[in-house]
């Protein structure tokens, strides 16, 4: 972890040092001035403040400067890239610090044991406001005027001058405008009051109406910058509610009445199975927000792309998502477990505030729902393989987690967590989380702990498919060890936006000074052309594709070498060109694709010969054109895939009794195990979702007990508690939005 490469380029960091440095340095500047004026008997305000702003505004240019030119010369980065956030960070805290110093040596009368107190008293209101203010309320931010804007989860690497910042900072100066106002009206002697409404009543009365008019600036400013939301205000913009016994949930307005119940339902089922897994007895309720998109969320809360909870509220904001919602689980996990620890947080923390994030990330992981074909120890130990594995005892330290790579310090402490979960039991964990000792809690201290973990990993087999996955998972490092990460990150949020607005032209050379600035990483390029091929410039797409496979060495990376064969796949598949897309589909799944992946393409290779499921291929498949038409053209094949397919696709949008007719006819005929077992899962599922509780029961046990894989075990039981916490809790199956999609007429 190396938190000087960011101070290395003018950016957010950057900034934030600048905002720390004048609130360090502003007032004994501010002070000092006042007191030097004072003394010659003739005071002018105007002066302390000049000769107090003067050299920390210098200090600032000085700070930015020696950080432009280092990155200019010892680094790749654009100097500038992210200059803007310097200035809207620091400078706004440059000017307030030293006038309010000036304020507060004018108070004092001059006494230096007087003013300086007064003006650390002022900063520390201020910080006690912007905690306060935190931690109340809903946003995921800390806006603090005299130490900046904190923008809450790291994980939204990509951070720009937005409008609220410019609000929040626009505020400031508000502040700064009324204690120079009131500055100004300082008598300076050391005999009489400060303000000189006395002598000069006109004066005084234009600098309280000045000062009053600031103050009044910066509450609205900061008010329109997101940092006082209140949870009235977003109650107002989502508009739904539904209340259960375990989760309060706010949603749009507009959701489908019948994915609202889901949801709910859903909640309610994570809730008590996390309450089950850490033996909780009386866990909160959960508030759970769940908004549009993540630019409505980004506004409201200040985290866009990043779900998050507040543990000490209990409350949780969440980017809407498939149901099961992916990370439900994993939030309510932090909500919930608030039960366990002390301290103002609720979480594992030194002194309170020194939060152990890999604790309260890692049981969050262990607890979580299962998710995909593999274990998170059989993730951890081909992450070890791959040689990149952060020590797990940093990991669960105060501050090792934040320097790890997140992919991979998610995945290490859930791996750690669950390992003491399922082998010392829930008790012992829970006294963890309440003071972070582990050899208090276990009676082993943990270098101890984490050699016994390891010995357990060397038991765990890694298939060739996750060895490939988890090249692609896990390549990502850092934010505090890559080069330019702040300008990577952002070059990547702008051509994503742009691709989304079908303007590949345009995001491809953002694609490529990224690439450039990561190595000649071909991620990069396959991201180029992603969006080119969205936007229908298939040729350019095919171009992108394979310059990224030259990039990539002989053996190396078969995950990414994978998806880049299957996506040139995709592309001679629509242009009509059957074999060459069988070709590519081919040569991905040589390359040992997981499951999922795998099904996947061998519908497509199944599709290069079969031309009425070719018809679903592009629109569904492809992800083009209109799914339902094409879909519907499945009803008329007795092919177990097109049945698979199409009863697949019935189930997901909410119509159980379609997906099951279609799904019970379509498994004895798929000869792939793979496909067999999921149409199984999916037809369990969808009579749960139809009432039939025992038929789902018996289909899920045949699941659990037949597995070879233990994730597909632990994802089948998971899935039978649920069915029967449906019947349990609510006695009648969730309401179904209707038939979809209409039967039509076969196409030859």
């Amino acid at each position: 972890m190396d938190p000087l490469r960011l101070l290395g380029v003018p950016g957010f960091e950057l900034g934030l040092a600048g905002a720390l440095l004048a609130a360090l340095a502003g007032g004994p500047l501010g002070v000092a001035a006042a007191r030097r004026q004072l003394a010659r008997g003739a005071p002018s305000p105007g002066g302390a403040l000049a000769s107090a702003t003067l050299p920390l505004l210098a200090l600032e240019a000085l700070l930015f400067g020696a950080s432009a030119l280092h990155a200019r010369l010892a680094t790749p980065c654009a100097p500038l890239a992210s200059a803007a956030l310097f200035p809207i960070l620091a400078l706004p805290s440059a000017l307030l610090a030293p006038a309010v110093g000036v304020l507060c040596g004018l108070v004092a009368r001059g006494r230096r044991r007087v003013g300086l107190p007064l003006y650390v008293a002022v900063v520390a209101g201020s910080l006690a406001w912007t905690a306060v203010a935190a931690w109340r309320g809903p946003t995921a931010t800390a806006q603090d005027h005299f130490l900046g804007v904190w923008p809450g989860p790291l994980y939204d690497e990509a951070i720009a001058v937005d409008r609220h910042l410019v609000l929040f900072r626009a505020g400031t100066l508000g502040l700064w405008l009324a204690a120079c106002a009131l500055a100004s009206a300082a008598r300076g002697s050391r005999g009489g009051g400060w303000l000189g409404a006395e002598e000069r009543p006109a004066r005084g009365r234009a600098a309280v109406a000045l000062a009053l008019a600031g103050l009044l600036g910066a509450f609205v400013a900061s008010r329109a910058g997101g940092g006082l939301t209140r949870r009235s205000e977003l109650d107002r913009v989502l508009g739904g509610r539904l209340d259960g016994a375990r989760c309060e949930l706010h949603f749009p307005r507009e959701k489908p009445p019948a994915e609202a119940d889901r949801l709910l339902r859903d909640c309610e089922y994570d809730a008590a199975e996390v309450a089950r897994r850490l033996g909780l007895l009386a866990p909160p309720r959960a508030r759970v927000y769940v908004y549009r998109d993540a630019a409505e969320k980004g506004r409201l809360t200040g985290a866009g792309r990043t779900n998050f909870t507040k543990p000490w509220l209990a409350e949780i904001h969440l980017n809407d998502g498939p149901t099961p919602h992916p990370v439900l689980r994993h939030e309510l996990v932090h909500a919930l477990a608030s039960a366990i620890a002390p301290g103002p947080l609720r979480v594992p923390a030194r002194a309170g505030v020194l939060v152990y994030a890999g604790l309260v990330e890692g049981l969050a992981e262990a607890a979580d729902a299962p998710h995909g074909p593999f274990t998170l120890h059989e993730w951890t130990r081909a992450m070890r393989d791959a040689g990149v594995m952060p020590p797990v005892e940093a990991l669960v330290g105060p501050a090792g987690f934040l320097g790890a790579a997140p992919a991979r310090a998610y995945t290490a402490a859930g791996s750690f967590l669950r390992w003491l979960l399922d082998t010392r039991g829930a008790a012992p964990v829970r006294a963890l989380y309440a003071h972070g000792d582990f050899a208090r809690a276990f009676g082993a201290p943990l270098p101890a702990l984490a050699a016994e973990w390891g010995r357990f990993l060397d038991g765990v087999a890694v298939p060739p498919e996750l060895r490939a996955a988890a090249q692609l998972r896990f390549r990502r490092g850092s934010l505090f060890t890559r080069t330019c990460a702040r300008e990577v990150a952002s070059l990547e949020a702008r051509a994503a936006d742009l691709a989304r607005a079908r303007r590949p032209e345009d995001a491809a050379p953002l694609y490529r000074r990224a690439a450039a600035l990561s190595g000649g990483d071909p991620a990069y390029l396959r991201a180029e052309g992603e969006a080119f091929a969205a936007a229908g410039a298939s040729a350019r797409a095919e171009a992108a594709f394979a310059a990224a496979l030259r990039l990539l060495a002989e053996g190396a990376e078969p995950g990414l070498r994978g998806a880049l064969e299957a996506e040139l796949g995709d592309l001679r598949l629509e242009a009509g060109d059957a074999a060459g897309a069988a070709a590519r589909y081919r040569a991905a799944l040589a390359l040992a694709p997981e499951p999922a992946e795998r099904r996947l393409l061998e519908a497509k290779l199944s599709a290069t010969v079969d031309p009425v499921l070719a018809r679903a291929v592009a629109p569904w498949l492809l992800g083009t054109g209109e799914p339902a038409l094409a879909l519907g053209r499945l009803a008329g094949s007795d092919a177990p895939l097109a049945r698979y397919l199409y009863g697949r696709a019935a189930l997901a949008r909410g119509a159980p009794a379609l997906a099951a007719a279609e799904l019970s006819r379509a498994g004895p005929g798929l000869g792939d195990a793979g496909f067999a077992r999921e149409a199984a899962r999916l037809l369990a599922r969808a009579w749960c979702e139809l009432g039939r509780y025992d038929d789902a029961a018996a289909g899920y046990a045949v699941l659990a007990s037949g597995s070879a894989r233990p994730a597909e075990r632990e994802s089948a039981e998971d899935e039978a508690r649920r069915c029967d916490f449906e019947r349990t809790e609510f006695g009648v199956p969730p309401p179904s939005p209707g038939d979809w999609p209409p039967r039509t007429d076969p196409v030859k």
